[in-house]
């Protein structure tokens, strides 16, 4: 009997769940090519489907790095792929790594019959280097309804990005992106090729950079942010007050706030 009990304990606080769990979704044949989908428990037909991707370098992390804010998203009425990628190395470059999001949007969208949701017409979200990858796939693929980018390195051949790596022993993951290395002649051309900086197109772009941070300076954004509104693209900038790195994600108060931010971006571009 108590046995009994317990599973129609479980069973009735399902039933009530804000949102279904699908974990480790797997769109490639690396072990790295998973995602996550989160969808609320309601009719998907009209609600906003978002690609989320995770920071780390480029080369560490993975789903449990954006996890909460995926659940917080998809608590908002929203349907959340959190998007797992493969690392930058000597054989996989910023090329590849786009790749990998193009294949996990291909599968969330073959998959929009089985699930209910829609077929195209897709938001992408990113932190960190998720950003820089969110910006670049959403400029170059052009199949993004909004693009959200949290304390994103924009433009790689900046002096403060090429400076930050080589003083932290890191430059190697630049070439890594890049898919080949940097001469010292001073020939960034390759790098230029994949800074969102140089790739910008017209997809409405949101912002959110902290003034503190000490990792990708938030002139990245103040620059691309600019740069958008020069080129006549839409585009609003965020900028929080001694925010770090984690642009406050790590902290309630603010992640409420950017997750407020995000989710009415994504409505107000949802058409």
């Amino acid at each position: 009997m108590k046995h009994y009990f317990l599973f129609v304990l479980f069973v009735c606080l399902n039933s009530f769940s804000q949102t279904h769990y699908f974990p480790h979704l797997s769109y490639g044949k690396s072990s790295q090519q998973i995602l996550d989908l989160y969808a609320p428990n309601e009719n998907l037909k009209n609600l906003p489907v978002v690609i989320l991707i995770h920071g780390g370098s480029w080369s560490m992390g993975g789903l449990e790095y954006t996890k909460k804010h995926a659940e917080d998203i998809a608590n908002k009425g929203f349907v959340v792929a959190n998007v797992d990628y493969r690392y930058a190395n000597d054989s996989v470059s910023a090329k590849d790594l786009l790749a990998d999001i193009d294949a996990a949007v291909s599968y969330v969208s073959k998959k929009s019959g089985k699930y209910g949701y829609t077929k195209n017409g897709y938001h992408i979200v990113g932190i960190s280097a998720g950003a820089h990858l969110a910006l670049l796939y959403g400029y170059t693929k052009k199949n993004m309804k909004s693009i959200t980018a949290l304390c994103a390195p924009s433009r790689l051949d900046s002096p403060e990005v090429l400076e930050f790596r080589k003083k932290n022993g890191r430059f190697d993951i630049i070439e890594k992106l890049a898919g080949t290395k940097i001469d010292s002649s001073g020939d960034n051309s390759a790098i230029i090729k994949i800074s969102p900086f140089s790739n910008i197109s017209n997809v409405p772009t949101l912002l959110i950079h902290g003034d503190a941070d000490n990792v990708v300076n938030v002139s990245q954004s103040q620059n691309l942010y600019n740069e958008l509104k020069r080129k006549g693209v839409e585009t609003k900038l965020i900028i929080r007050e001694g925010k770090a790195h984690d642009v406050g994600m790590n902290t309630p108060e603010t992640e409420i706030q950017n997750i407020k931010n995000i989710t009415e971006w994504i409505s107000q571009h949802n058409k």
